[in-house]
């Protein structure tokens, strides 16, 4: 009888070590894929190193390297540190898939190239029902070269970048979506967006976006668009920068609803409009300069332009202003 409750003690101690996760895990060039992933004893891939991490623990990465397009599927923090470089390259699909709903997922201090074949370097994608609830941190990151998109938040939930580059990418630099009737919410503060097709897309979503310079995109910089009937995408810009795109800040031309509020900031030397309006949407528009671009404030089709008196909008090129702009205030 003895021997028997020895023998179901051990069997129990064996498979609690044996399903033990840590904390905190640990990636490096020199790691094991057989290893624990720990500081010690650390991994080769973040594959491996989350499957082997608590929900709400966090990867560290211990030394510079190229560690392979991953899966995130429960709460965790990948940081890299300033002195590394930890590069995400796919030859195929995306680089770095969040599929997960109820979490809190960081991304920091990775370099994620598309060049080499990939999809998009950051995707989205909840696993079930409509409402994700997941919250995406990204911080500190570079994206760039990716034939789709560079960040691509799918479906509804909460997103979050910070000093983040974005660039190169086939079709929009940043995309933030939901679902009618679920949209998604986003703040975003000093990134820099250059060289995509749009530089900052919304579609179904309501997005803040600050201290950040949309540049050289192909169709516009910063867009509120909508694309969906009964769908709402609400832009908010303050302090921002957009110069060399076609377009700079532009609401409306799909078939939802799109509202931009642009202030305190800067449109200049863009091809087409500095900011401009299209059909089903509304641009307000507060303190902003608006110069040398080929037309400074534009208002098309049934979209409705509200700008208050406290806008300075001289030398461009074709015309200062077109259609109809309502002013409002006196300061």
């Amino acid at each position: 009888m003895r021997q028997i409750a020895i023998a179901i003690l051990v069997s129990i101690l064996l498979s609690i070590s044996l399903s033990a996760q840590n904390n905190r895990s640990a990636v490096s060039l020199t790691g094991n894929d057989a290893a624990s992933c720990t500081v010690p004893d650390p991994c080769r891939t973040f594959d491996v190193a989350i499957s082997k991490t608590n929900p709400g623990g966090e990867v560290i990465v211990l030394s510079s390297a190229g560690y392979g397009p991953f899966t995130v599927n429960k709460s965790v923090s990948i940081i890299s540190p300033p002195a590394y470089h930890a590069a995400i390259a796919p030859t195929a699909g995306n680089a770095i898939t969040v599929s997960v709903d109820n979490a809190v997922v960081v991304l920091r201090g990775l370099t994620i190239t598309g060049g080499f074949g990939g999809g998009n370097g950051i995707f989205f994608t909840g696993q079930t029902g409509t409402a994700s609830g997941t919250k995406l941190y990204v911080e500190n990151c570079v994206i760039g070269g990716f034939p789709s998109r560079g960040i691509n938040f799918a479906r509804n939930g909460t997103l979050f970048i910070a000093e983040t580059t974005v660039r190169e990418s086939g079709s929009e630099g940043i995309l933030i979506d939901g679902s009618p009737g679920f949209p998604s919410q986003a703040s975003i503060d000093h990134i820099l967006v250059e060289k995509n097709f749009d530089g900052v897309r919304v579609e179904n979503a309501t997005v803040a976006i600050r201290d950040s310079v949309a540049a050289e995109n192909s169709d516009v910089g910063f867009f509120a668009f909508a694309s969906q009937a009964g769908s709402t995408a609400d832009l908010s810009a303050n302090n921002c920068q957009a110069t060399h795109n076609t377009d700079g800040f532009f609401a409306g031309s799909g078939a939802g609803t799109a509202q931009l509020a642009v202030s305190n900031s800067v449109a200049s030397l863009n091809i087409g409009y500095g900011v401009g309006v299209g059909n089903n949407g509304t641009v307000r528009a507060s303190s902003n300069i608006v110069i040398r671009n080929s037309n400074g404030f534009v208002q098309n089709g049934s979209g409705i332009f509200r700008s208050r008196a406290n806008n300075t909008v001289d030398g461009n090129t074709t015309a200062d202003t077109n259609g109809t702009i309502t002013t409002f205030g006196s300061t």
